[in-house]
């Protein structure tokens, strides 16, 4: 006996399982792209108001940076240079005065004043408190002096140079002005030098022999005094 395949539904049976599952998936793709589109999208406004803010805070910097720099330069209109590089150069000569060892300034003179030299005047030139010296050396806390005097002769006013310049304490000698009057063999002169207390200028003089010694030694050669010798006389 054979089953008969009787089919008693007024519609026909479809499997409608798989279309309702791919409009699942579907689904649940469009909202997880969703969300992440909102997620990104309030993330993007989040980050623009942080840029928008710095930016904010950056120009009111530079606003007031503009500001400050302003009012730095009226201030500065307000002062005059040439006033201040005066009343500064007068800071440093009360500095340097109140610095300059006298006591010990003479006991160096002292030393290498011959007998027949007579000092009138000593005075500090002061200009800066870092002297160069004739060699390019920079000592601090070097003043150029000036000296005024008279020599009996010229030959002791030619060893009061040669006494300044092998001396350490002594830099740059240089005269300013000789002068001999007729029948008077004295010498009134007026000479400059550096002055440097710690005595750092001894690698600037040259081994200078004695005015006479060098002299009686030319007159053996049967030449002049050396030309050096008269440098700044004549």
């Amino acid at each position: 006996m054979r089953s008969l395949d009787l089919n008693l539904a007024s519609r026909p049976f479809r499997n409608n399982v798989p279309i309702w599952v791919g409009h699942a998936v579907l689904l649940a793709l469009v909202v997880l792209v969703a969300v992440w589109n909102a997620r990104t999208y309030f993330g993007a406004v989040r980050d623009l108001a942080a840029v928008r803010a710095d930016i904010g805070s950056v120009t009111q910097q530079l606003t007031a940076l503009d500001a400050r720099d302003t009012a730095a330069q009226q201030g500065a209109k307000a002062f005059d240079l040439k006033t201040l590089q005066i009343q500064a150069d007068k800071a440093n000569d009360i500095i340097l005065r109140r610095g300059l060892s006298w006591t010990r300034l003479f006991n160096q003179l002292e030393k290498v004043v011959p007998y027949e030299v007579r000092t009138t005047a000593v005075r500090p030139a002061y200009g800066s408190r870092d002297v160069t010296s004739s060699r390019g050396g920079t000592f601090e806390g070097s003043v150029p002096i000036v000296v005024e005097g008279t020599a009996q002769s010229l030959e002791a006013f030619l060893e009061f140079e040669r006494a300044l310049i092998v001396d350490p304490h002594f830099s740059g000698v240089e005269p300013l002005r000789t002068e001999t009057l007729p029948g008077n063999p004295d010498v009134h002169f007026e000479l400059n030098f550096l002055y440097d207390p710690e005595g750092r200028l001894g690698g600037e003089h040259p081994d200078i022999p004695h005015v006479l010694d060098a002299a009686r030694k030319a007159a053996e050669e049967g030449g002049e005094a050396p030309p050096d010798a008269l440098q700044g006389l004549r």
